[in-house]
């Protein structure tokens, strides 16, 4: 008989240690953002924070600096921040350059905000975000915290475009199906560079529910979580 697949949507899980980070990331459009409250709601306690917060609170920080002091690349995104590299012309080296430069703006804040969160109380948490690359997380890889990967293929992130931008030309040329791969490629080439048993890699490549499911599976078989 087939092992049945932990549930989703309710709290079946709880986090076998207190003080767990957990961060989710992968390109836009690979379901990120369903999958993560989806994984939360099925671990008691576990709290989920969004990047875009991040990316809105690093906004007004540099919004009070000085104009010459302010860090550009807070204002835009993860694949339009090559503007800011060199001439300013897309090439895929400005693209990932600029995406890294972009996740290591909004990231910066990170290591003021976690103790913050966990003084309050906030101790378990799940970061979500393309702004969480690899390396950037690589530094809080510790104790039972870990980094998930969501990937996905390049007809289904042409379809969540299709979804999300309908008829925007400059949306869709701005996502394109492969400045998303790109990113995914350079997400997946920096993740391969940590320990690997800090790492998930998750195929979103049909129903979020079953991404979100694959992810809890695997970290009931880590012993990171175990049932209520």
């Amino acid at each position: 008989m087939k092992e049945k697949e932990p549930l989703i949507k309710r709290p079946y899980f709880r986090l076998s240690c207190p003080k767990t980070l957990i961060f989710l990331t992968g390109a836009p459009l690979s379901g990120k953002s369903t999958i993560a409250p989806l994984v939360t709601s099925s671990i008691e306690g576990l709290t989920l924070q969004p990047m875009d917060i991040i990316r809105l609170l690093a906004q007004e920080v540099e919004n009070v600096k000085p104009k010459s002091q302010r860090n550009p690349f807070v204002n835009l995104g993860s694949c339009d921040s090559y503007t800011l590299i060199g001439d300013g012309k897309y090439t895929p080296e400005s693209l990932i350059q600029g995406y890294n430069t972009y996740a290591e703006a909004v990231s910066s804040l990170l290591t003021g905000i976690i103790p913050k969160l966990e003084a309050q109380g906030v101790r378990d948490l799940l970061f979500e975000g393309v702004q969480l690359t690899p390396r950037i997380v690589a530094p809080y890889l510790d104790r039972n915290n870990r980094l998930i990967v969501i990937t996905s293929n390049r007809s289904m992130l042409a379809s969540n475009r299709k979804k999300v931008f309908g008829e925007n030309k400059e949306l869709l040329d701005r996502y394109s199906d492969d400045k998303l791969l790109a990113i995914q490629q350079e997400i997946l080439l920096q993740a391969k560079q940590l320990s690997q048993d800090k790492v998930l890699y998750i195929e979103n490549t049909g129903e979020y529910t079953d991404a979100a499911t694959k992810v809890v599976r695997i970290l009931s078989e880590t012993d990171i979580i175990q049932p209520l």
